[in-house]
């Protein structure tokens, strides 16, 4: 009996979307790149040269928020949606919900650059639709897989996102209340979330690092009960910049909050990664934690000193953007197959902006070379991002060499 032929498919195989939306750090990290690079020009540009500038009510507030929540909120994104993958075993975000999530954060970047033109209400919920389907997509991944644990995270998200909204309100005279207030605590709790994470992925690197090359010396401390004091102090520093805006005592309680994370560093070995660079810059970024939770609290103690301005660059152009690069060149390395080694951009681009940080601190205490110390300053930073974006936008950009096991971190 003859056999019956096999049946002939004429099923399409499925469409396969670019490599670019296979994860979260792709184009998220890539656009805070940009956008690091645009934000800053165009606002020295308008400072210097008196090029028209965006405004949220000034220019001065359409730079800080999108510095603050335009920049480091799409590195927030990527951080976490890359890291979600990992705790929770699920594929990571990909296709059209991160193409979704990505349109949102540009949406964001319309409506605060033409907030001048548009309702407030229009320019509040714009600019907060980012950080809400970036909350309800790691909430529902989280949720499914059931790591409630790392719930956490998104609370802390959640409570940038509400300063968020209060300052573009309080920009746009809808509430009364202090816009620089509302900046100086929604970087504190940037920089919260940047102790939480750090925390944990510091020592951990660091400890495989020094057991892989078989370091003689005191591994990392990892994350315990004295971590948990650190966190508790940027937390407190929050409140009481809240309650006390114009009083003494949260210089105090920053100044306690940066000799904690001062100790703190010292105690995850990072002496022992001069040989490793991408090991050393997660510790030369986190360096400017204590720094700038010292020079803050040194602002409002003694404001003829320092300015709170100047002070702030530390935590923003400091620990922000230089953990920002550690992480982002450490992720488009490892979660696109490729060896975890600093390329020679890397460090150029971490040099540049750790340096940068720097020379924008030192330019607030020099009136008579201000502008000329700023201009060094900005075109460091320039440069660094340069140098991330031409050494690192073709790996986001293009296809991974191998399967990646993720962020080894819990």
């Amino acid at each position: 009996m003859p056999a019956k032929p096999a049946p002939i498919s004429i099923t399409e195989p499925a469409a396969r979307s670019h490599p670019f939306w296979s994860g979260a750090f792709r184009p998220l990290f890539l656009l805070a790149g940009i956008l690091a690079l645009v934000a800053v020009v165009w606002w020295v540009a308008g400072y210097v040269h008196g090029i028209t500038v965006p405004s949220l009510g000034t220019p001065s507030f359409w730079h800080a928020h999108e510095m603050i929540f335009g920049f480091g909120g799409a590195a927030i994104g990527g951080f976490l949606l890359t890291a979600i993958a990992n705790w929770t075993g699920r594929p990571p975000v990909a296709g059209p919900k991160l193409m979704a999530l990505t349109s949102a954060w540009i949406l964001g970047r319309l409506v605060i650059g033409f907030a001048e033109n548009l309702p407030p209400l229009a320019v509040i919920f714009g600019a907060l639709a980012y950080f809400v389907f970036l909350i309800a997509l790691g909430a529902r991944e989280l949720i499914a897989a059931r790591a409630l644990k790392n719930m956490r995270v998104l609370a802390v998200i959640g409570i940038i996102a509400l300063f968020d909204g209060l300052f573009v309100a309080s920009c746009l005279d809808v509430i009364a209340l202090d816009p620089a207030m509302l900046y100086q605590t929604a970087i504190l709790t940037i920089i919260l979330l940047i102790a939480l994470i750090g925390g944990r992925v510091i020592p951990a690197f660091t400890r495989n690092w020094m057991q892989r090359e078989q370091i003689s010396a005191p591994l990392p401390v990892l994350f315990g009960r004295f971590d948990m004091v650190c966190l508790a102090s940027i937390a407190l520093a929050i409140i009481t910049v809240i309650i006390t805006p114009d009083a003494a005592l949260p210089g105090y309680v920053l100044l306690m909050a940066g000799v904690l994370h001062g100790v703190r560093l010292m105690r995850w070995r990072g002496v022992h990664t001069w040989r490793e660079p991408i090991v050393a810059m997660l510790h030369l970024g986190y360096f400017w934690v204590p720094v700038g939770l010292g020079l803050l609290g040194a602002s409002m103690i003694w404001p003829d000193v320092i300015g709170s301005r100047d002070a702030l660059h530390g935590l923003t152009g400091g620990a922000m953007a230089c953990m920002i690069i550690a992480i982002a060149g450490r992720a488009a390395l490892g979660h696109t197959g490729r060896e975890l080694r600093a390329s020679m951009m890397l460090n150029a681009a971490f040099g540049l902006i750790w340096f940068s940080t720097l020379f924008r601190i030192a330019a607030g205490q020099s009136n008579a070379h201000y502008v000329t110390i700023l201009a060094i300053a900005t075109l460091m930073w320039v440069g660094g991002w340069l140098a991330f974006l031409i050494g690192y936008g073709p790996v986001l950009l293009g296809p991974s060499q191998k399967k990646t096991g993720g962020i080894p971190v819990r």
